[in-house]
C-alpha cells in the first residue's frame, strides 16, 4: 500500500577554504506520493475527471461530481457517499498508451481508507486516509513510472470510507507522461496503415475511420516506438511525410480522433526514403518457390522500391503483390506489360548492379 510522504526540506551543511556556511536548501526532486501537485510537472500531462476517456461504471454516479474552486479544473467526481451504492461500490477506468501514470484526488481524514486498483489486472491498493483536518486538494495518490511502453488498462474499485460518514474516492485528475495518451475506447482504430517509400518522403495511407474527424500521424526510429506525433487534425486517410533523411527506416502509427479523444494506435508500418534518384541500373532475379526464376532490367529507383515493399510486406504490411513494369521488354502492339510478382511465392531474389553505356 502507498503511504503518504512529504518532501522536507533539509540543513545542508558546506566547507569551503575552512569557512563554516550553513544554509536551508528545498529538496527539488519529483514529487512523490503525498506531495501536492497543482499541475503537472515536466514530462506529464494531465486530464481532467470530466474527459470522456475515463469511465465511471457499476452504478458510479458522476451526477454527484464535486465542485470546488480548490480542485484541479474546478471538479472531482464524486463526493458523496450516495455516488456509489453499497451494492456496487462503483467502478473508474481508463486505458493509456505510455509507461506511467499518477492519480490526483482529494486527502483528509474524512476520505477513502483504502481504494483497490488494478494495472493490467494486478491489484494494489492504495489510501487517502489520513490524520489532516483539512482537505489535502490536489495531492498526488498513486503512481507507476516503470511500464513497458504500450498500452495499459487500469481499474480502481472497492472505495471504502473510514466510516460510513465519510466521503469516497474523488478522483480529481490523472497524469500520464506526455509521450502518451489516454484511449477513447468508443473509437476504433485505424487499420491498413501502410508505407510506401518515395523520393525524399513517404507515403502513408490507411483505411478511414468511421466517426472519426481526423487523425493523428506519430513517428519513431524504433519500432514499437514511443512515437513522436508529427501531425495532428489529418482529415483525409492519407499523409506524406517530406521531414525525412534518406537511408533512415522510420516507423509510423496513426490515430483516429474525434471529440471524445483519440483512439488506439493503428498498425505499424515502415519504409526507408529513397535519395535523389540513382543513375544506374540492375538485373532483378527473382527466385519463385516453384523453381522457376524472373529477371527484370531496372533502374536502382525501381529496384529500391520493390526491395521497401518486400521488406514492409515481410514486417505484415502492404500489399500481397508487387507490380513490375516491363518496359524495357515490352515486345508486340501492347501500351505496358506488366508482371505481378505475389509475396509468398518468392524464395530469394539477387541485384546485380551495372554502369549504363
Amino acid at each position: 500500500m502507498k503511504q503518504w510522504k512529504s518532501i522536507a526540506s533539509k540543513l545542508i551543511m558546506v566547507i569551503f577554504v575552512g569557512v563554516l556556511f550553513f544554509s536551508v536548501q528545498t529538496n527539488t526532486y519529483a514529487a512523490t506520493v503525498g506531495d501536492k501537485l497543482t499541475a503537472p510537472e515536466a514530462g506529464w500531462t494531465r486530464y481532467d475527471d470530466t474527459n470522456p476517456a475515463i469511465v465511471y461504471t457499476d452504478g458510479y454516479d458522476v451526477s454527484y461530481r464535486w465542485v470546488d474552486a480548490n480542485l484541479y479544473n474546478g471538479s472531482a467526481s464524486p463526493n458523496s457517499n450516495s455516488a456509489i451504492p453499497s451494492t456496487s461500490k462503483g467502478k473508474v477506468r481508463f486505458k493509456f498508451v505510455g509507461t506511467k501514470f499518477r492519480i490526483i484526488a482529494v486527502g483528509g481524514s474524512n476520505r477513502a481508507s483504502n481504494v483497490d486498483i488494478y494495472v493490467d489486472g494486478v491489484k494494489d491498493s492504495f489510501t487517502l486516509n489520513n490524520t489532516s483536518t483539512t482537505n489535502n486538494w490536489q495531492t498526488l495518490a498513486y503512481e507507476v513510472l516503470d511500464l513497458k511502453y504500450g498500452v495499459h488498462e487500469i481499474v480502481m474499485n472497492n472505495f471504502v470510507p473510514s466510516v460510513t460518514t465519510n466521503t469516497p474516492f474523488g478522483l480529481d485528475a490523472i497524469d500520464i507522461d506526455d509521450t502518451g495518451y489516454l484511449i477513447n475506447t468508443n473509437l476504433s482504430a485505424p487499420v491498413n496503415l501502410s508505407a510506401a517509400a518515395a523520393i525524399e518522403k513517404i507515403n502513408l495511407s490507411w483505411t478511414a475511420v468511421t466517426n472519426a474527424t481526423s487523425y493523428n500521424v506519430k513517428r519513431s526510429t524504433t519500432t514499437g516506438g514511443p512515437y513522436e506525433t508529427i501531425a495532428s487534425s489529418v482529415t483525409n486517410a492519407t499523409y506524406s511525410d517530406i521531414n525525412v533523411t534518406s537511408d533512415v527506416k522510420y516507423y509510423y502509427v496513426v490515430t483516429a480522433v474525434n471529440a471524445a479523444g483519440e483512439s488506439i494506435s493503428s498498425n505499424e508500418a515502415s519504409a526507408i526514403p529513397l535519395g535523389q534518384p540513382v543513375t544506374g541500373n540492375a538485373i532483378l532475379t527473382i527466385y519463385l518457390t516453384n523453381g522457376t526464376e524472373k529477371e527484370y532490367d531496372l533502374s536502382m529507383a525501381e529496384v529500391n522500391a520493390f526491395i521497401t515493399w518486400y521488406e514492409n510486406k515481410q514486417a505484415g504490411t502492404g500489399k500481397a503483390s508487387y507490380v513490375i513494369d516491363k518496359h524495357d521488354n515490352n515486345k508486340g502492339p501492347f501500351t505496358s506489360r506488366k508482371d505481378y510478382v505475389i509475396f509468398d511465392k518468392i524464395l530469394t531474389f539477387s541485384v546485380d548492379e551495372y554502369s549504363a553505356k
